[in-house]
């Protein structure tokens, strides 16, 4: 193995440093110039990568975002199961006007709809809940009586389609205040429906 000549050294090529060094610099200023161009909606080589939002966007952007107490802009009176909800109101109103008729006049649906005394619609319908229909004779299971005459139908199936109107709004993703109106609104179509029913069978 051979000695190290002292006087053989390294000389290292500054120009080589010196052209790897501005080749870093000019790749940073490319760097940079591409993220000012960016903060400035122009994107790198021209492209405009900022998303456009659509009137869809910006309405479900001001629904979930805190509105003003008198602002009502974003309601919507269809959309999430209420179509179904309102068509529910108005069949409970329906059902619940029968109920009050009957209550008020007994031969209400005789008269309407000329129903059998003991029948579903019958003024005696209340005697199907007892064996052979003979209220001297004990009194059938309880659980079955909303399928045995239209009082206890009646009565059974309004407050069933009230509960499940009330959780679909409730459970509904919309803010507090806009809930509140479509319980409103449905009290009104359970209301309106249930008198159009009454007076039109009384």
């Amino acid at each position: 193995m051979g000695k190290l000549d002292p006087h053989n050294n390294f000389t290292p090529n500054f120009n080589t440093m010196k052209d790897a060094l501005l080749k870093i610099i000019c790749l940073l200023a490319f760097l940079l110039a591409c993220l000012s161009l960016n903060a400035q909606h122009a994107g790198c080589f021209g492209i405009d990568t900022t998303p456009e939002l659509t009137k869809e966007d910006k309405q479900a952007l001001r629904l979930y975002s805190p509105l003003k107490w008198y602002d009502f802009s974003t309601y919507k009176f269809k959309g999430g199961g209420k179509r179904a909800v309102w068509i529910g109101y108005a069949v409970s109103g329906i059902l619940h006007g029968g109920r009050e008729a009957y209550h008020a006049q007994p031969n209400v649906f005789e008269k309407a709809f000329n129903a059998a005394p003991l029948s579903f619609w019958g003024i005696e319908q209340w005697k199907r809940n007892y064996y052979d229909r003979n209220p001297e004779l004990p009194h059938k299971p309880n659980i079955w009586n909303p399928i045995r005459d239209y009082y206890h139908f009646s009565g059974a199936a309004t407050k069933a389609i009230w509960i499940g109107g009330a959780f679909t709004i409730g459970m509904s993703k919309q803010p507090l205040k806009y809930r509140l109106i479509d319980l409103l609104i449905g009290a009104v179509i359970t209301s309106g429906s249930a008198s159009l029913t009454y007076n039109i069978l009384r």
